[in-house]
């Protein structure tokens, strides 16, 4: 049967913070919270763990670097008057951006999932967990932290193929990912030019280009792991293991 969802994201939490008016005050209350995060470790033991495996989940990386980031609040303060820092205006039209930012948003997300869900396939593996990623696709519903009206195409992705090393490999997710990723690569584009740090939607993109690269410009860095280490390296044109001594 051939599937035709139009998935939607769960942004009720932050759609609620917008809209939220300061009790203490005048304006709204997002513009009076500090901008020092705050984290449990759940994000850092994320990334630990993947690099372990080894296996890339570069969204969540980039969510804790600037987390970090962010605690170097008297630092950034010092950075900002010493580089003059101001943001530009986006230049593109409000309604069309605020579409680009949607569709941004959407992409970022599943590569997110795709990373995450990666990760516990492989980890299922090589710790012998067993674990049913259609059913803990499933669970992930009201009340969970990571709910998303992007589930159910992440859960027909698994039954269709429980062994999918990537949901980036499933063909509805493939379509979908086509059908946003030219507003994601607009909001990237602006942010980048108005100097506003956009992390997640970058590293979302570069992930999203890597993997989808049939050869990576990696060969540089076996050579230069050979020139410095002699860790050795393979060719494409024939078999074994070679050393080069460079010049």
């Amino acid at each position: 049967m051939e599937r035709r969802t139009k998935p939607i994201l769960s942004p009720e939490i932050t759609r609620d913070i917008f809209l939220q008016k300061d009790d203490k005050g005048s304006g709204e209350l997002l513009d009076k919270i500090s901008d020092q995060a705050g984290s449990k470790g759940t994000g850092k033991w994320t990334s630990q763990d993947a690099l372990n495996l080894p296996l890339p989940v570069t969204v969540i990386d980039a969510a804790v670097a600037l987390r970090n980031i962010s605690s170097l609040k008297e630092e950034r303060t010092q950075a900002a008057a010493l580089y003059q820092t101001s943001t530009g205006k986006v230049s593109v039209d409000q309604e069309a951006f605020i579409k680009q930012v949607h569709d941004a948003l959407m992409f970022s997300t599943i590569i997110c999932y795709a990373q995450g869900l990666a990760m516990l396939q492989v980890a299922s593996k090589e710790l012998q967990m067993d674990i049913s990623l259609p059913e803990a696709v499933r669970v992930w519903r009201a009340g969970c932290i990571i709910r998303s009206g992007l589930l159910p195409l992440f859960y027909t992705a698994y039954q269709q193929n429980p062994s999918l090393p990537n949901l980036l490999l499933d063909g509805e997710v493939a379509r979908l990912l086509q059908q946003t990723e030219g507003n994601l690569r607009s909001v990237v584009t602006e942010a980048a030019k108005t100097g506003l740090p956009a992390a997640a939607f970058m590293s979302a993109l570069s992930y999203f280009d890597a993997y989808r690269s049939e050869r990576l410009p990696t060969n540089m860095v076996q050579a230069q792991r050979d020139y410095f280490g002699a860790h050795t390296y393979q060719r494409i044109d024939m078999p074994g293991t070679f050393h080069t001594e460079w010049q």
